[in-house]
């Protein structure tokens, strides 16, 4: 079976013990494979935790059920059934869908960015490229969306780069930087600047700061406390003002 069938079928919990066992094999062989399954579990577990199923609407179960009571293939309460349990796949499938397309209801700017931050804590890897250096991390961010924000080294005032990675931020693709700030990380994505705003109302337990500079809007949002975060985000601005070539 290909690997990407199992896997989508051990995340199902649809393998039996030889299958089981043989999906651990291919585990163990390919790396690629188990960052990518435990990518996925750590995602399955987000979606669990911060998306609960929504119920088919009583007028909507209802309509479906009128329209099926003229069935004779079998008997009115087997129809009701398979009409609500249709109903209820539409709604939740509909609601997936947008999930997957990186929709929520109302979404806030905010809560697209901490939440991103929530995933990467949560994934195998928080970054997509883990590199130090700058100039690694910037070409990989060209090549891979064509945008390429400043990536100041911050080691010597102790905030080391740990790396990039790419979130889908209101359905666009943003780089995000990462960086280390004690025990806890930072995450750094730059927006247009047109999107620059005041953010709005954070979830507990994190912070987050904005501000402009070089054609982006910078947003850093972390869980370390928020003078710690704003000596951060001073650090970032001083740096990449301080590599602006000065005006002619």
């Amino acid at each position: 079976m290909d690997p990407r069938l199992m896997m989508q079928a051990a995340l199902d919990g649809e393998l039996d013990a030889a299958g089981a066992i043989a999906f651990e094999r291919q585990l163990a062989d390919d790396a690629a494979l188990a960052k990518e399954f435990q990518r996925l579990q750590a995602l399955r577990r987000v979606l669990r935790e911060n998306f609960a199923g929504e119920a088919a609407p009583a007028a909507l179960r209802a309509r479906i059920a009128a329209r099926a009571r003229p069935a004779r293939a079998f008997g009115r309460r087997d129809a009701f059934s398979l009409a609500a349990s249709l109903a209820l796949g539409v709604v939740l499938g509909g609601g997936a869908m947008r999930l997957a397309l990186g929709e929520r209801p109302a979404p806030g700017l905010t809560d697209a960015l901490v939440d991103g931050h929530r995933r990467a804590l949560l994934a195998a890897s928080q970054v997509d490229i883990a590199s130090n250096d700058r100039h690694n991390v910037r070409p990989w961010f060209d090549a891979h969306i064509a945008v390429s924000p400043p990536a100041p080294d911050l080691a010597a005032q102790g905030f080391p780069l740990v790396g990039g990675r790419v979130d889908v931020i209101e359905g666009a693709p943003a780089p995000t930087l990462v960086y280390r700030l004690n025990e806890h990380t930072v995450s750094v994505t730059a927006l247009p600047a047109a999107s620059a705003s005041t953010p709005g109302a954070t979830p507990a337990g994190y912070h987050v700061l904005a501000w402009r500079g070089d054609g982006f809007s910078y947003w850093a949002v972390s869980d370390a406390d928020q003078p710690r975060l704003e000596q951060f985000a001073r650090a970032f601005k001083a740096a990449t003002d301080n590599a602006r070539p000065p005006p002619q």
